[in-house]
């Protein structure tokens, strides 16, 4: 090992996922929420007080655990674990009004009905005010509401949505514009910029189409960032003792003697699909390893176990925890692996 890579290495086991600002992203469908939550309560389990803060239709979380949902306010998930879901118009009100003790111009103005279709209609808009929020929550809570949390977890819109995020602040900031506006955009973009207080998670599945999404997504949010994500998530993954090719299986006792008790031509037939199957997870997994392979080092890519193939039974919350559980011994392995 060179010098550079020993201090990359150092690096990396003194900052890898100690960002306060964790974006969760990925295709719709692959788990963002789930993966998120069980981000979060990793960090619980570390003693920290953690935010998700979501941008859904309606908030994901809460009912997980049995409790009512929220929107643009902050609801206690469980201790030390909080949850909000934004809420744009609540975002562009609390800007103009507590932020920027502009009432009047906020009534007069901004709620007027041809206003907000404006607001509402232009590209980006809404996406800086959640940023703003974001912004808030990160560097001003403590001051202005005594909120305090050691990590925001984002679970961030899907794919094409989520990666706008990054983009917009900084591409408004690069104008030259002046005004209140172009202040938060500033800020924002100083925010996003930081790779000590920002950092981004991607999540895709073990199936075709999420993995080519995941690694024609990496590249483009390397690039918006100017740092690749800090980890990528392989969610609902085999366990490690049902990893095999379809050669592999047809190769084995246990296929071997099941297929030989399968009276009708069709049971065997299904078997071979469901042992194709299985075997196409386990190899779309290996190529999303071997493919995020750079000229600086392999990208941290972990795999959290489909829980539902272990226990059928398992309620939404212990999938979670049995998520978290997985991640947390991932975790703690990639960090003595760069000790």
């Amino acid at each position: 090992m060179n010098m550079s890579q020993s201090k990359q290495q150092v690096n990396m086991s003194q900052n890898f996922l100690n960002q306060k600002l964790l974006f969760v992203l990925g295709k719709g469908g692959v788990g963002r929420t789930s993966v998120s939550l069980a981000l979060a309560k990793h960090f619980v389990s570390m003693k920290e007080k953690v935010l998700i803060v979501q941008w859904s239709l309606r908030d994901s979380v809460s009912p997980i655990y049995e409790k009512s949902p929220v929107s643009h306010q902050e609801g206690i998930v469980q201790t030390d674990l909080s949850t909000m879901n934004y809420a744009p118009d609540e975002a562009i009100r609390e800007y103009f009004v507590q932020h920027l003790g502009m009432k009047l111009l906020y009534n007069l103005v901004i709620e007027n009905k041809h206003v907000q279709r404006l607001i509402h209609a232009s590209p980006g808009v809404q996406e800086l005010f959640f940023l703003g929020r974001l912004f808030w929550l990160v560097k001003l809570a403590k001051e202005e509401r005594g909120w305090t949390y050691d990590r925001i977890i984002v679970d961030a819109p899907a794919t094409g949505h989520g990666i706008s995020l990054f983009s917009i602040a900084p591409t408004i900031a690069s104008f030259g514009i002046t005004g209140p506006l172009a202040y938060e955009c500033e800020r924002v973009a100083a925010m996003l910029a930081d790779p000590a207080l920002v950092g981004t998670v991607v999540v895709t599945l073990p199936e075709e189409l999420p993995v080519e999404e995941a690694l024609e997504f990496v590249p483009k949010l390397t690039h918006e960032m100017k740092r690749p994500p800090l980890l990528v998530c392989v969610n609902k993954a085999l366990p490690a003792t049902a990893k095999a090719s379809f050669a592999q299986f047809q190769e084995s006792t246990w296929f071997t003697q099941l297929s030989q008790n399968l009276v009708s031509p069709e049971s065997k037939k299904e078997l071979q699909i469901v042992a194709r199957d299985v075997g196409k997870r386990g190899e779309f997994e290996d190529l999303l390893r071997q493919r995020l392979q750079t000229t600086e080092g392999a990208l941290q890519v972990i795999s959290i176990p489909d829980v539902l193939l272990i226990e059928p039974e398992a309620r939404s919350a212990e999938i979670i925890e049995r998520m978290s559980l997985n991640l947390t011994m991932d975790l703690e392995l990639l960090r003595n692996a760069t000790i």
